[in-house]
Parts: C-alpha cells; structure tokens; sequence
C-alpha cells in the first residue's frame, strides 16, 4: 500500500542524505502493521481538552465560545503512522472518510480531487508573493537608509566648511 506521508519515526530532513539544494523526492513507503490500534490511540486531545475547559469558564459570549472551540481543535496531536494502520484495517466507508480528511492521501489523483494539491501550490504562490513584498520592502529601507546617511554626512561636510570659513576670518 503506497503512503504519501511520513511515518512518525521517519528522518527530520525529508532530502534524506541528499545535499539542501536536491530536488529529489522520495515518497515514504507503508507497510501496514497486522494490529488494528485502538482508535482513542491514534491521536492525543491533551492541549485541546485543557483549552475546552479554560474555554467553557470563561466568561465570554456562547458565539465566542463557539469559535474558540473550533479554533481549538488545531490542537488535537494526529499519530499518523497509527492513523495509518488504523485506515488498513477499517471498512471501505470509513477508509473513504479518512480520505476525504487527509488523513491518509493514497495518490496524487486523490490529492487533487480532493484539492490538497492545488492547496499547496496557491500557499507556494503566496509564499513566494510574500518574499517578493519583503525584498521590495527591504531594498526600500536600505535605499532611505542610505539617503539618511548620505544627508548626514553633506551636513556635517557643511559644517567643517562653516567652521574652517569662521576659523579663517
């Protein structure tokens, strides 16, 4: 079964033993375990369950609370490589789900109807968008840096002359 995520233990640096600048891709490979985990195992509420609660005694309005608890679940921990043999051993509706959710992407037709992969290339495009407005944003502060400084020194070259001018007469 081929697996386009990395397993939990995988290597931090996905280029493997590649220089930083290859641009060789390796797709992690999955065998799936013979035992069905537990599904309560498979993910980890412990910093969303304490935001809930923190949340539910508060004292802001229910439509805040309401999104403060969407916004919670960002905070539920995923371990994939037992979501993955979880998905090996569930039932075709429940592998479609979890499909569906990403949680396992099986191949990159399913990536794209799905739209992970067009997700993907418009955070690149905005990614790269955003380095282009920063090194704009640089060059023009280094520019009037640089006009700051030049009208620096022409004042102070102004003042040595006035001084010499005062000095000679």
């Amino acid at each position: 079964m081929k697996q386009l995520f990395a397993d939990d233990n995988a290597k931090k640096n996905p280029m493997g033993d590649d220089t930083k600048y290859s641009r060789a891709i390796r797709v992690p490979q999955y065998e799936p375990s013979n035992v069905k985990p537990n599904l309560e195992s498979v993910y980890d509420l412990t910093k969303y369950s304490k935001l809930i609660a923190k949340i539910n005694k508060s004292g802001v309005s229910e439509e805040e609370k309401k999104f403060l608890k969407f916004a919670a679940s960002r905070h539920i921990v995923f371990t994939y490589s037992k979501i993955a043999d979880y998905y090996a051993h569930a039932d075709k509706e429940m592998q479609e789900l979890m499909e569906e959710s990403a949680l396992v992407i099986l191949d990159m037709d399913d990536a794209i109807a799905n739209g992970y992969v067009a997700l993907s290339e418009k955070m690149k495009q905005l990614i790269e968008e955003e380095k282009a407005r920063d090194a704009k944003a640089r060059e023009a502060k280094d520019i009037l840096k640089a006009q700051r400084e030049l009208a620096h020194k022409k004042e102070k070259e102004k003042k040595a002359k006035e001084k010499k001018v005062e000095q000679a007469e």
